[in-house]
């Protein structure tokens, strides 16, 4: 599930501006947005999955954000199991939760979710993060089984991830079926060719956000020419192969973008295109309309 990224812009001013950013693909099932607290720790501008535990992607008030991907190297096999069922033994959403009330830096959160892998009992649901923070750090964070590996792109200036990992299991990777290694290496390489974009031209957070907005919106013309879904589609609708390990059609439930220098989260409730963006400013209460 999910195309996701973090980018640091610098407009005329010189000033930074770090932008995060996640589509939420899953087989349908119920989400939420909202601000999470935990007591004595930071608040968060977060996205959940029901049937998930914890926070699937967020920013908290210091300007952290944890985003998370699922990661794999299996082939999803139909087996008739509920799309609620493919979050079972699913670490990711509680270990973020903690990191973002936690944590002030994106160092302070690589550390935490590598303790939190490297302490677990058994394998569990694999994963790629992009962590960030309101200082320009980029960190990737990735594990499947009981392998983790982590990556600074902080000097790039840019990092994304669509449901692969780069620093670990490279030879299970590459002898997937073609439907998902294409489907993620289409998505990525959209993905770092936006950023790559807006980082060579000095790009000011708001042209940056409308172009991530129209990134998470964005679909590939389909062999047949006539729009339907097709592998490779930042937004789904309908997807098979590649964006996790259920074996169920995929849409995006959710296109999300976090400021961490605004303490923002613009949000769509369904997909990006269709449904109109709002956002949610930590510190104030309810939501606004947002025409990005």
């Amino acid at each position: 599930m999910c195309t996701i990224g973090a980018i640091v812009c610098r407009g005329p001013d010189g000033n930074a501006a770090v932008l995060g950013f996640k589509n939420s693909d899953s087989p349908p099932v119920g989400y939420w947005h909202g601000i999470a607290g935990a007591e004595g720790g930071y608040a968060s501008l977060a996205y959940g999955i029901q049937p998930q535990k914890g926070v699937n992607a967020g920013m908290n008030e210091r300007g952290v954000m944890l985003i998370s991907s699922y990661f794999g190297c299996e082939i999803p096999a139909p087996d008739g199991r509920p799309a609620e069922s493919f979050w079972l033994n699913d670490l990711r959403g509680s270990a973020q939760a903690e990191a973002l009330a936690r944590c002030g830096t994106a160092e302070e959160a690589l550390a935490l979710m590598l303790e939190r892998y490297r302490e677990t009992a058994e394998p569990t649901v694999g994963g790629s993060h992009v962590i960030a923070d309101r200082g320009g750090k980029l960190l990737v964070f990735e594990h499947e089984g009981m392998e983790t590996a982590w990556h600074d792109d902080s000097a790039q200036g840019w990092a994304a991830r669509s449901n692969q990992a780069l620093g670990l299991k490279s030879a299970e990777q590459a002898s997937l079926p073609e439907a998902i290694r294409s489907d993620r290496e289409l998505r990525l390489a959209k993905a770092q060719e936006t950023l790559a974009s807006l980082v060579r031209s000095g790009c000011g957070r708001e042209d940056a956000v409308k172009a991530l907005a129209s990134l998470l919106a964005s679909k590939r013309v389909s062999e047949d020419g006539t729009g339907a879904s097709s592998s490779g589609d930042i937004c789904a609708d309908g997807v098979m192969h590649g964006r996790s390990n259920a074996a169920l059609p995929h849409v995006t439930l959710s296109g999300l973008i976090w400021d961490a220098s605004a303490l923002v989260m613009h949000y769509t409730a369904g997909r990006p295109g269709r449904a109109p963006w709002q956002k949610i400013i930590l510190g104030t209460r309810g939501t606004e309309p947002c025409w990005i």
